[in-house]
């Protein structure tokens, strides 16, 4: 691993790992440039497929695991989302000496065109981060700006799904101590909801960043709350916020981007077993798009409200 090259960053406790190393392959293949990916393994420890480490490395990318001995919060899970989530800045803090640059991304994002994560790295700030497209706009949380002036609060707000980050500015911003600290007086209470909130490191983050965030484009991190929409057409980087993530994949929710990012994995990685709907089947995809009219919509509209501000 070298300090020249942008480390990539997954935090995953085992449980879907082949979203993990998907997602890993999928950044390679369309990754400009080689990158170090580094698998941060929260309390366990085991070795990559044979196939997804050769094809990387034949793209000239790297890929090393981590073993992180993550620290008992005390605090709940929420659903489909474990602990494991609280421990991103741990995950951040073990290879951040090893980079100029870090990129974190959960491992329910899916890169599906070609892009270049150095163009995205923070200019002046710490840390670099797409807005949540469903906070920001007010779509999940139609009292969130009225929240944000009541608690003080920045109105902008990220997905911490994907954050690029500066690493010595990171290590000196006091972001890191600051979330822990926002990490368990959120639990008792999330200002941006003005009181009880399902997100278990989201709100904390950006209580903890306070602004101090440069905004990404869109497109490095739509998230699903825009599926269908031609935010999502356009992304470089979905993330499958929610549930239902692109494994397995079903028809009704695959385009022909992703159809075609997930056969050559399953080609290529076989170690993986996906199995992928065939490229017939995509006609369910454009009957659900066309059931989900209105809310396709509702959510570009505010998006693109959102946007012009």
């Amino acid at each position: 691993m070298t300090k020249e090259r942008i480390g990539v960053v997954y935090l995953t406790d085992g449980r879907r790992d082949d979203l993990t190393y998907a997602s890993a392959v999928a950044l390679g293949l369309n990754h400009s440039r080689g990158i170090d990916i580094h698998i941060v393994q929260a309390g366990f420890s085991a070795d990559p497929p044979p196939t997804v480490l050769e094809l990387l490395q034949a793209k000239g990318h790297r890929l090393a695991t981590h073993t992180l001995l993550t620290v008992d919060r005390g605090l709940p899970g929420r659903g489909h989302i474990t602990p494991t989530a609280y421990a991103k800045s741990e995950a951040i803090a073990l290879v951040s000496n090893e980079h100029d640059v870090v990129c974190y991304l959960d491992n329910d994002t899916l890169a599906v065109q070609p892009l270049d994560l150095e163009v995205a790295a923070p200019k002046a700030q710490p840390l670099a981060a797409a807005p949540d497209l469903s906070i920001s706009t007010g779509s999940d949380n139609p009292t969130f700006f009225a929240n944000c002036d009541k608690h003080g609060l920045q109105r902008r707000y990220f997905n911490s799904g994907l954050l690029i980050i500066n690493a010595s500015r990171w290590r000196a911003s006091g972001i890191p101590e600051r979330y822990e600290a926002a990490v368990r007086a959120h639990a008792e209470f999330c200002p941006y909801w003005d009181g009880s909130c399902t997100d278990l490191d989201q709100c904390a983050f950006n209580i903890a960043a306070g602004g101090s965030w440069e905004t990404l484009p869109v497109e490095f991190n739509v998230q699903k709350s825009a599926f269908q929409t031609p935010y999502w057409d356009r992304a470089l980087i979905r993330h499958y916020t929610g549930s239902k993530k692109f494994l397995p994949a079903r028809a009704h929710r695959a385009d022909g981007k992703e159809r075609s990012v997930l056969r050559r994995i399953a080609h290529e990685c076989q170690d993986l077993g996906l199995e992928i709907p065939a490229g017939y089947l995509g006609l369910a995809y454009w009957a659900n798009r066309l059931r989900r009219k209105a809310e396709r919509a509702r959510i570009s509209r505010l998006i693109g409200q959102f946007l012009v501000v």
